[in-house]
């Protein structure tokens, strides 16, 4: 099975500093991968030039086997970036939202129950489809992000910083529909600094610092306290 997402000696370098330094790694389809590091460890410039807003300087990455370099176009209609905080048109509907969004990116546009099966995996109530996204929390403006991967049928997610200033509660649901979209065979890719939500929802954890990959970490094998003195201890070694 081709991997959703493969990147190959990747590197990339500002006012010469290497933020990015030589990082390979490679995604399967429905597999949840998370990229731990420090402030300044280059996980934000990693998922910028996955998502193919930035070009590396050296390497070669894929999305669903298709070259970001030679077929930008093509790679990207098959994943989905959700930033930080996910932007929705305030005065449209979740359900509204999830059409236009996919208009507006050249996909084809489901229409009734199967915008509403989109948004429902995501665990978003569904008293929310019809109501405007500027009553929206963060939380549910990041599942209607989710399900537009799911309609979009994206092979990569792209996730940076997904569970930041989530309460508790927030963020477990958060983890539920992102399982709920691995489990539908889309490959992701977590850049986050919460330690407890990776370990609860990744299957490999990847610690990045000073722009290289420092080590590969099982979650099935460690506790949340062992990732979190493991991801400490690498940082320190810097």
């Amino acid at each position: 099975m081709t991997e959703a997402l493969v990147l190959d000696q990747v590197s990339k370098t500002y006012g010469g500093h290497r933020v990015v330094d030589r990082v390979s790694l490679s995604i399967a389809p429905g597999s949840v991968v998370a990229l731990l590091g420090p402030n300044g460890a280059g996980k934000s410039t990693t998922m910028t030039i996955c998502a193919g807003f930035m070009a590396p300087d050296e390497g070669r990455i894929a999305v669903g086997g298709v070259d970001l370099k030679a077929q930008r176009e093509a790679a990207r209609a098959l994943l989905t970036y959700l930033p930080e905080n996910v932007v929705l048109y305030d005065e449209l509907t979740g359900r509204e939202n999830l059409s236009h969004l996919l208009e507006i990116g050249g996909s084809p546009r489901p229409r009734g129950q199967a915008l509403d099966k989109a948004l429902a995996r995501t665990g978003l109530p569904a008293e929310a489809f019809g109501r405007r996204a500027r009553t929206y929390s963060k939380g549910m403006r990041q599942k209607v992000g989710l399900a537009l991967a799911l309609a979009r049928g994206s092979r990569l997610l792209l996730l940076d910083e997904p569970t930041s200033g989530l309460d508790p509660h927030s963020a477990a649901e958060f983890g539920t529909a992102l399982r709920e979209a691995a489990d539908a065979g889309v490959g992701v890719l977590m850049a986050t600094h919460d330690i407890w939500r990776a370990r609860e929802v990744a299957d490999r954890i990847l610690v990045l610092v000073r722009g290289r990959l420092a080590v590969e970490l099982d979650p099935r094998s460690m506790s949340a306290d062992d990732v979190e003195r493991r991801f400490f201890l690498e940082a320190e070694a810097a």
